[in-house]
This record gives C-alpha cells, structure tokens and sequence, in this order.
C-alpha cells in the first residue's frame, strides 16, 4: 500500500488552488466559459463525480493545466496534452511523493541516468517519462497516473491520431476559420482586465494572434520584436504592429544585453527550473523580459504563437509524408531532431529503442506516428517549455493555438494539405490577413518552392561533415546572429573552459553548449 506525499510549490505565473482533494493549476475552456482558480477545481470535481470513465473526461478538457486528484483512496496525476506545467513522481516500496519541482524529489541517493543523459545531449531534452535522475520521473503529455493501494496504473489519454484523413479543401478551409473563431471568442473571455502582450514575429503564427484581438476590439495590446538591428523580422513585424494601431517595441540585443548575464541572480533563479532536470532552458527571449518587466503593467499576459505553425505541417517533408514502417519513423525522427552533437554509432540502437518505446502503432507507423512523438517530446519539453520564462518573471501566459480544437482539426487534414502549410496559410491569407489588411508583398513566409529547395539542402547537409556546417555557420554567418547566441554562448564556454572541461563542437547549433553548460552544473552539485 503506497502512501502519496504531494508537493507543490511553484506559483510563479500561475499559482495552484486547492479545495476539497483536487490541486489544479492553469485555465479551461468549457462551453464558451473560461474557468480557471476556483472555478476550474469545481468543474473538475463535478465531471469526476459522475461515472464517465476517466480517460473520456480527460479527452474532452480543452486548455493548459496539471492537476493531482485524491478521488476515494485514489489520486490521479494529470498533464494536458503538451505537458504545460511539469510533473514529477519519485516511488520507494511505501511512498511515492509528487511535486512540480524535482528538486525537492532529489535525494542524496540519486543517480545521474547515463541513457537519459546521452539522449539529452542529443535533442536537448529527455524522452519517454524520464528525467536525468534514475529515481525521478515525470507525467508525460497527455497522460494520467493512478495510484491505486500497492498499483501505479500509467495509461495516456490522448494520442496525435485519427481514424478518418480528409482532403475536403473547400471544406476543411470554411472549418478552420470557423474553429480560428472560436478560439479567439475564447482568447477574449480570458483576457478580461488583462494587457495582452504578443512577440511578435514576422511569420503567420504570432500575426493571427495580433489579427484575432484586432478583430474583436483590443486596443490596449502591446507586441514587441527583439535582437540586433539586423533582424530580418524587424520590418514586418514593425508593420503588422502600426496597421493593427497596436503598440510596438524593439528591444535590441547588444553585447551589453548579455553582458555577465551568466552571474546574475535573476538567471541562477531562472535556469533550474526552467530546466527540472527534463529540458534545455530557453534564453532567446530571456532578455527582452529583463527589458519589458521595468515599463509594462502587472496584469499583463503573454501570448506566444506556439505552435500553430508545428499542427498546420511544419515538420512534415515528402519523406516523412511517405514513411510506412517504424523504422523509417525512427530515422526521420533522429534526423530531424536527434543533431546537437554528432551521433556515436554505439549509441544508435540505444536511441532507437528509445524512440521505439514512444511510438504507440496506432497510426500503423505514417507521418501521425512523427507528429504525436514530436508533439510529446519536442513541443511539449522544448518548445512549449520556453513559456517557463514567462513564468520566471512573474506573468501568466495564454497558447490559443495549442487548442483541443485546433489540435484535433488538423489530425485528420490529410498530408497533402498540411505539407509546406498550404491549407492553415490560406485560410490565414485569405480569410484573416485579407480582412485585416496584413498581407504584405515581401513575406519571411516560406513558399513551397523554397521549402523544396530547403529540403535538398538539408540532404546535403546530411552528408557533409559538421566541421565544414558549423564553420559556415559560426564564421561567415556570424553578423546574421540574430538573436546574439553566439555572444550569449560564448559565457558558457569560458566558464566550461576555466573549470577544465572539454566542450563537444560537433553539434549543428549553439544549444549544444547550452545542453554542455547545463549538464556541467549538475554534475557538479551546483544546483
């Protein structure tokens, strides 16, 4: 018989109510209601106490949450479908302790996972339900873990499928407006008294988010653009802000932007638990908080575009459109994501079989199978976990297009619509942009010609040795970074490089040395 001990502790951005056995944390939306504290507790409370079987209830919530249930003598560990707010579980023969933070989980018998750390090294992030510690595990996205007496029962919810592909162009647009709609008549009512606060880009995901307020009255939004001076992003954006007669701000990146960051202490606070031992911490927009925190209001949200462009076809290419067996999915997933250091061939089998122990066959291994393992790994421990910097700061944040309804919308578009985001851009283009007059004649937007030609260089890519790539891009594209990486990194090394380490250069990008640094520390018992 376990008993459970539950620890939650971060109320950074958002905080977690209690009342009546149920811990929740985040926001739903439920019958055109926004529900989040209190009344987000009470509506749990009530679709549990009828006799819906559990994994139903959890596939109709729609929102970004986590919650612990202690329903009769069992308790229910519960994260959305992208893993919004991370959970983590420890067991011993007689008591399992859950927290949001893995620290607190952290003993003095803790093992380092030597598997985990690899694959970490690899994509940034671990895999499956681990952690970089043996003992300590994390609730995967979309999935729910009962405790039951002496039973730990794990079951997902949720899985990026669908039994029905439709390539109904004509149809499928007139419903993905009607459901880009809808979301934002949601957005709205979870806005009430709150400053919207957009980055915005120059690509379509943050510029529907700015188009969707517009259209229902927000004046008071703010957007900002951050970087050098030479940001390619600047323009557009710049544009998009003006024309929506919305407030814009550029936040330039300089070498007295990052300068000593590494030692401040609003970063040695930041990058612990932005990491929790799970996920590299994002920096890109770590700084334009610094510089927005001193002059934008208290009730401010954010509202990010993650990860409209990623469900419309993103990451989709002709091969992984035509894959049919599992290990082609496997291939293409560490081709695509597996590139922050160069792949020793004795790890290989190691990794496949990690990847093949996510893959769940229900797709019969095609491009939904690639979809769902980068929507549980990469959006939900990569990407989405950046909003952790909101968090780090203070503000809530909202993800309109991580909807349920967007989410299972685009499932069943057949791959031919989704490839080079021919069917999400149109309606954008057409339907939303045209009606707010943001179509533009020069778009950062890929065409599909260029994402043609995009994919034969990425085939050459593939072949070429990492030192000529990495020389290309640390040398002669050094003006072109954008975002200062290269200055920011650069504190990393000569920290790794005074402690005597040596650092792996074979990776494609600077985050590997972000993933070195990060690892060094703990190592190193530093946090």
């Amino acid at each position: 018989m376990y008993n459970v001990r539950i620890e939650l502790t971060n109320n950074k951005g958002f905080k977690w109510y209690e009342s009546n056995g149920i811990q929740f944390k985040g926001y739903l939306f439920d019958d055109g209601k926004y529900l989040a504290g209190y009344e987000a507790v009470d509506h749990i409370r009530s679709r549990f106490q009828n006799t819906i079987p559990k994994k139903e209830i959890l596939k109709d919530l729609n929102g970004i949450f986590a919650f612990v249930l202690t329903l009769n003598k069992d308790v229910l560990i519960c994260a959305d479908r992208t893993r919004s707010f991370p959970l983590f579980y420890t067991k011993s023969d007689t008591l399992i302790r859950i927290s949001d933070d893995p620290k607190n989980l952290r003993s003095d018998n803790s093992q380092l996972n030597a598997e985990a750390v690899k694959i970490f090294l690899y994509t940034g992030y671990t895999t499956g339900s681990s952690t970089l510690y043996k003992d300590i595990l994390q609730v995967h996205a979309g999935e729910f873990i009962t405790v039951s007496g002496s039973e730990i029962r794990k079951e997902f919810y949720h899985f990026y499928e669908s039994d029905v592909i439709s390539d109904d162009n004509a149809g499928l647009e007139l419903e993905l407006y009607g459901i880009i709609d809808s979301i934002g008549d949601d957005l709205t009512l979870s806005l009430k008294d709150k400053t919207p606060v957009i980055p915005l880009s120059s690509g379509y995901d943050s510029r529907l988010i700015a188009a969707m307020l517009k259209k229902r009255g927000f004046d008071n939004v703010i957007t900002f653009t951050y970087g050098r001076m030479n940001n390619p992003e600047l323009e557009l954006s710049e544009k998009v802000a003006r024309k929506l007669g919305y407030s814009w701000r550029f936040i330039e990146y300089t070498d007295d932007t990052v300068k000593d960051f590494i030692v401040s202490e609003r970063f040695r606070d930041y990058y612990p638990s932005a990491s929790n031992y799970s996920s590299m911490f994002y920096l890109q927009e770590y700084f334009a908080l610094e510089e927005l925190k001193r002059s934008i209001p208290q009730n401010s949200v954010f509202i990010p575009g993650h990860s409209g462009d990623f469900f419309a076809g993103s990451h989709l290419n002709k091969r992984i459109i035509s894959t049919e067996t599992e290990n082609e999915i496997i291939e293409e997933i560490i081709k695509k994501h597996y590139n922050n250091k160069r792949i020793e061939k004795s790890d290989i089998s190691n990794i496949s079989e990690s990847i093949k122990e996510t893959l769940t066959n229900k797709n019969k291994f095609s491009y939904l199978d690639f979809e769902n393992w980068d929507l549980k790994e990469r959006q939900a421990k990569f990407i989405l976990n950046s909003n952790r910097i909101y968090e780090c700061f203070g503000y809530e944040y909202r993800l309109p297009l991580m909807d349920k309804r967007l989410m299972d919308f685009f499932s069943r578009v057949s791959p031919g619509l989704k490839y080079g985001k021919s069917l999400y851009d149109k309606v954008l283009t057409e339907k939303y942009f045209s009606e707010a007059g943001l179509n533009f004649t020069r778009e950062t937007n890929p065409t599909l010609d260029q994402l043609e030609t995009q994919d034969k260089k990425n085939s050459i890519k593939r072949i070429l040795p990492k030192k000529i790539i990495n020389f290309y891009k640390e040398k002669l594209k050094k003006n072109h970074d954008i975002y200062y990486n290269i200055g920011v990194t650069q504190q990393m090394i000569d920290d790794l490089l005074n402690s005597g380490e040596k650092i792996d250069r074979t990776g494609e990008n600077r985050n590997s040395i972000i993933i070195q640094w990060y690892l060094y520390q703990i190592r190193n018992n530093k946090i």
